[in-house]
């Protein structure tokens, strides 16, 4: 007769198979983690000139997202008429949002032994809505404001064919930081102001995949991650410098953040017991720490005429610092069950764009960007498709009495990733997408 006693195994089992599971929520935290500034979000806010927007000192800008130093030089609406400052300034508040709404396609090429190539794909669709109300004094020398923006967004899905049978995968991953920014800024010289902004916000990061182990042996059942929080309180500085009427400069620092983010895997185990398999559902306690990089940003704008505006940005994300590793804890225990070296990227992003005013009611603005991928092949996931690529984005602004509306859109195009089994063995082959993004504003 055998000595184990089946009730004590099918109790202990879960235990001596907690840290497997720990290494998918590890998976799946990382898929949140990488998915910042990545194709899928790399339309900025305003979205009609790819984000472009450090040294910017138009009233279609977001000040508080892109440089709060030059929050100073927002015009009064009798100033905007004029197109100068000084003229008719006086003290006025300033309101404006954009509903922005995005469609992507996703897809991944690659070879199945027996069945020759397979393609996955999915269509996926996501909003934002940045705000943002600012004060500005008549005479220029001060201006304080609140805001409210998505920093860091980001939602993959892929699903594999039927012809893959029990090994089909289905990989829905969504994550972001959604903040709200308060700050001021002061004129400290007829050439100079500078300005900084507290910013906190909300962060969640909710996926669903196949559980592994059950796959395995011919049993689809998904797993879901669903961790959230409020905090990761940080700081954004800004410095707006003017050496001439036409020609301007800015410089923008955020802080990085911290997000300890609590949740739980709702997941299953396959158990082997006396009577047959059996499949236990777990659902632990777990956290993820998400930590949006530092992020240092430097642009120009020049007008060249007084109907012509155009500016560019150049932004490095420090991600070399934040992803190098990521830790999964237990909650219960507060011990570090993983910590994986991640090896990320510097990820650097071009922004440039333009205003034409074709009249006092109506404006032209185009812009442009290309952001590089962040994370090597081998954490590249169905989860995590990290591309880079480029958008390129147009739109209209007229004026109603005092009203402003805006349309926008920006075609996104990543470019193709080829991921060799070399690289990784788990999920290689061509990795692409494209998609398009819309944008509704309203200004006053």
């Amino acid at each position: 007769m055998s000595s184990r006693d089946p009730e004590k195994e099918i109790r202990v089992q879960p235990e001596r198979v907690k840290q497997f599971f720990m290494m998918l929520v590890f998976v799946l935290s990382f898929s949140g983690a990488a998915a910042a500034q990545v194709i899928n979000y790399p339309v900025g806010s305003p979205t009609s000139t790819s984000g472009a927007g450090n040294a910017r000192t138009d009233p279609d800008n977001f000040f508080l997202r892109n440089n709060i130093g030059g929050m100073t030089e927002f015009p009064s609406r009798a100033e905007e008429e004029t197109g100068k400052l000084g003229v008719a300034g006086r003290n006025q508040w300033h309101f404006q949002a954009d509903l922005q709404l995005a469609t992507y396609r996703f897809s991944r090429d690659f070879a199945v032994p027996g069945l020759g190539p397979v393609s996955s794909d999915s269509r996926l669709g996501f909003p934002g809505f940045p705000v943002e109300a600012v004060y500005v004094a008549g005479s220029h020398r001060y201006a304080f404001g609140i805001g409210t923006y998505t920093m860091y967004a980001f939602e993959s899905r892929l699903k594999d064919p039927a012809s893959l049978g029990p090994f089909a995968t289905y990989f829905d991953t969504r994550v972001a930081s959604n903040d709200l920014a308060i700050g001021a800024s002061v004129r400290l010289h007829p050439k100079i102001s500078v300005g900084a902004s507290f910013i906190i916000g909300r962060s969640y990061v909710v996926i669903s995949q196949p559980n592994p182990a059950l796959a395995s042996i011919g049993i689809l059942r998904q797993d879901r991650l669903d961790v959230s929080d409020w905090g990761a309180p940080g700081a954004s500085v800004g410095v707006h410098y003017r050496p001439t009427e036409r020609l301007s400069f800015g410089f923008n620092f955020k802080t990085q953040r911290s997000y300890h983010l609590d949740g739980t895997l709702t997941t299953a185990i396959p158990v082997v017991t006396p009577g047959g398999l059996q499949i236990i559902p777990v659902k632990p306690e777990v956290s993820v720490n998400l930590k949006p990089p530092r992020d240092y940003e430097i642009g120009f704008q020049y007008l060249p005429t007084d109907r012509v505006h155009l500016f560019g940005d150049f932004r490095y994300y420090e991600y070399p610092r934040t992803f190098q590793t990521i830790d999964v804890q237990d909650r219960q225990t507060g011990l570090v069950l993983f910590s994986l070296r991640l090896d990320a990227f510097d990820v650097r992003s071009v922004r440039v764009g333009g205003i034409y005013d074709w009249n006092r009611a109506t404006k032209l603005e185009f812009g442009f960007a290309w952001t590089n991928n962040g994370f090597p092949a081998f954490a590249i996931t169905p989860g995590t498709i990290n591309t880079g690529g480029v958008d390129i984005s147009a739109g209209i602004s007229k004026r109603f009495h005092q009203y402003w509306l805006n349309f926008g859109a920006a075609g996104v195009i990543g470019f193709n990733r080829t991921i060799t089994p070399v690289e990784n063995p788990r999920f290689p082959g061509e990795y692409s997408g494209h998609g398009v993004m819309f944008n509704f504003g309203f200004r006053w």
